[in-house]
């Protein structure tokens, strides 16, 4: 029995530097590093409406359609061809008349008609919603900022996290005593376009003489990556 007890001791003995040999080669650091590129968008989305208000719906539909063709024109005359305008919204509903005591009342109805407008020349962008505006429509429901083509910055942002990964790793190897040994495993977050803000323009009646400032400024593409590393 003893001898059993014995031979248990010494190969547990005889283990015990091999495990922490292999916790000591097991050891990871694991961060997570971000990029950051700021590019210029190329292509703006304005969203033009038509709100219309008549009797009979007949009358609404009809009164937004004329109107609406004539903001098809304008589009038109500033140099926006028909496949870059596309109706996102089309709706007719009573419009009611509430008063105490009293069943509802439908006292007309309203024809609403919105269109996404894609400008590919940004210089153009406040003329294409003043021209909207004198043409008629009467709901700029706001303007937002794209780039068309954004691979190559995405790259450059993930290129950027790697290396954002690679100063915290060794900050913290530093900071602990350890030494950075090389890569175990990557994990790409992904890199995505933010896009600009959503700027709301409210049309108050027909465009005036001033024309809408519009400034697209400058969109961010943002990158990120988890590294692992083998420290020691």
């Amino acid at each position: 029995m003893k001898k059993i007890w014995l031979v248990s001791l010494l190969l547990i003995a005889i283990a015990i530097p091999s495990l922490a040999s292999i916790f000591k080669d097991d050891q990871t650091l694991s961060v997570t590093g971000t990029g950051l590129v700021k590019v210029e968008p190329d292509t703006a989305n304005v969203r033009l409406g038509v709100d219309v208000s008549k009797k009979t719906a007949q009358e609404a539909q009809a009164g937004n359609a004329e109107i609406m063709q004539m903001v098809m024109a304008a589009m038109g005359k500033q140099g926006i061809p028909k496949d870059k305008i596309q109706t996102s919204g089309f709706n007719i509903w009573p419009e009611m008349k509430y008063e105490p005591g009293q069943s509802p009342k439908v006292v007309g109805y309203r024809c609403s008609n919105q269109v996404n407008i894609s400008v590919e020349d940004l210089s153009k962008t406040s003329k294409v919603i003043d021209a909207g505006i004198s043409a008629g429509a009467n709901n700029v429901q706001g303007v937002q900022f794209f780039r068309k083509d954004d691979a190559e910055f995405k790259k450059l942002a993930l290129d950027k996290a790697v290396k954002d990964a690679a100063v915290k790793a060794q900050a913290i190897a530093n900071a602990a005593g350890l030494k950075i040994k090389g890569i175990k495993n990557i994990i790409e977050s992904g890199a995505v376009t933010v896009p600009q803000a959503d700027y709301a323009v409210r049309a108050m009646g027909v465009g005036g003489a001033e024309q809408t400032p519009i400034s697209p400024g400058l969109m961010e593409v943002r990158g990120s990556v988890t590294i692992s590393y083998a420290v020691e």
